[in-house]
């Protein structure tokens, strides 16, 4: 390294020969210094602690094999520090450092202005085309005669549980902390997605374009859990349909319908899922849900109410738990456990090797909106989705429907034979 100690003009002999001893290094080595600050100190009596201010004000070094990337400007160094940790190859002075920040601060604020017009431009763009989807959703709005009873239930489910106190918009399922619509947040989701698809809620573009994409195929992706509807309907209506949803109706009717089983199949399902991760992240476990513990959820429920589900949940996250204290077994192993333990505990009961211990309902689960008015106003029995299998509730009335089926045909038969393949016709389109 090559370096050139400067003094000022009016410098004393004795600073000169302190600045010396300063800045002398052995073999030009960077960190190299022959003499100490208090051994300068001692050799011309003063405080070492003043040697460092003495040679800044006096002299200074210049590094000649050292300069400004930018200006070329020639390094000088106040203090052995500055010098130790000098950058040779990429040292700028402070102006071009300065400089060069300004510019990088003009940049990024160009860059941040472009982002923002970008992000503008895309805003405008989808908005326009959520307003087109909008405007094709309000042309297509079925009547409330068009309405099927299994829509009026799912709307009326949503009303009593997210409607906004204007009755004119949802509460997001993020923002709802009161009656959950489902007990499961991935079938509150297709409830809303459901609904969305049938023109029963309007997308509200401004309250959730941050929520909303158009894919490469100009198709909306929306995040039902955090996107804000509007309902279809007037408030006088959606109040029609809520009174209607917990008054007498016919019941056998709902029982025929594909869909209406189909809801409270997936609400039964979503009981158990829902109560099967809580209790296993109380456990520190994470059972993966997939279609073959799906399926094995399905089976159970077919023949045993979500009551007796929730104990069998119960104890095979419990025997899950238990397994992850035998050695070499890790939580992720007694995880996977869990859909077998459920198989098993189910199969004892099943056979009658174990009682049917039914649950009472945890009140860190309630009973949501949807269960009330498909299971309790459908059916008039208390949280019946939790304690009687579908079986056990759909039953009588599919009998009784059967019946009525019989007698209308025996009717028919006793008029004439044309008469009675229509009565039999309308019978079936009913």
């Amino acid at each position: 390294m090559k370096t050139k100690l400067e003094y000022q003009s009016d410098i004393t002999e004795t600073n000169k020969l302190i600045c010396e001893r300063y800045w002398l290094r052995e073999g030009d080595k960077r960190s190299g210094f022959i003499y100490t600050c208090r051994e300068i100190g001692q050799k011309f009596d003063v405080k070492h602690q003043d040697i460092p201010s003495i040679v800044k004000v006096n002299a200074h070094l210049a590094v000649l094999d050292c300069q400004c990337i930018d200006c070329g400007t020639t390094k000088i160094c106040y203090t052995r520090s500055q010098l130790i940790q000098l950058d040779l190859i990429r040292w700028r002075c402070n102006d071009c450092r300065e400089a060069l920040q300004k510019r990088r601060d003009q940049e990024y604020l160009e860059y941040c202005i472009k982002q923002d017009r970008l992000a503008e431009e895309r805003r405008q763009a989808t908005l326009e085309y959520i307003n087109q989807c909008r405007n094709i959703q309000l042309s297509s709005i079925p009547s409330m005669t068009e309405l099927n009873d299994v829509d009026k239930l799912l709307l009326a489910a949503t009303v009593e549980s997210i409607g906004a106190e204007s009755l004119k918009t949802i509460v997001s399922l993020r923002d709802n902390l009161s009656l959950p619509l489902s007990p499961f947040s991935k079938l509150d989701e297709e409830i809303l997605h459901h609904l969305f698809n049938r023109n029963l809620l309007i997308l509200a573009p401004e309250n959730s374009y941050e929520y909303v994409t158009v894919n490469e195929e100009q198709e909306l992706e929306i995040d039902f859990y955090q996107a804000i509807f509007e309902f279809a309907y007037s408030i006088e209506n959606l109040t029609e349909i809520l009174i209607n949803s917990k008054s007498k109706k016919n019941t056998s009717a709902l029982v025929a319908d594909s869909q209406f089983k189909s809801w409270c199949e997936k609400l039964q399902l979503g009981e158990c899922l829902s109560y099967l991760i809580t209790r296993s992240r109380l456990n520190y476990l994470a059972p993966p849900i997939g279609d073959k513990l799906i399926s094995i959820l399905r089976s159970c429920l077919a023949e045993c109410a979500v009551s007796t589900m929730h104990y069998v949940i119960w104890k095979s996250v419990e025997n899950a738990a238990a397994y992850v204290q035998k050695p070499g077994i890790t939580r992720r192993h007694a995880s996977n456990s869990i859909s077998g333990n459920i198989e098993r505990v189910f199969g004892k009961i099943y056979s009658g090797s174990w009682n049917r211990n039914k649950s009472f309902r945890d009140a860190s689960h309630p009973q949501s909106a949807m269960a009330k008015i498909f299971f309790d106003y459908v059916f008039g029995v208390d949280d019946g989705g939790f304690h009687y299998t579908i079986d056990e509730l759909f039953s009588p009335y599919s009998s009784q429907r059967a019946l009525e089926q019989v007698s209308y045909a025996a009717l028919g038969n006793a008029r004439s034979t044309n008469y009675s393949v229509t009565i039999a016709l309308d019978i079936k389109q009913s």
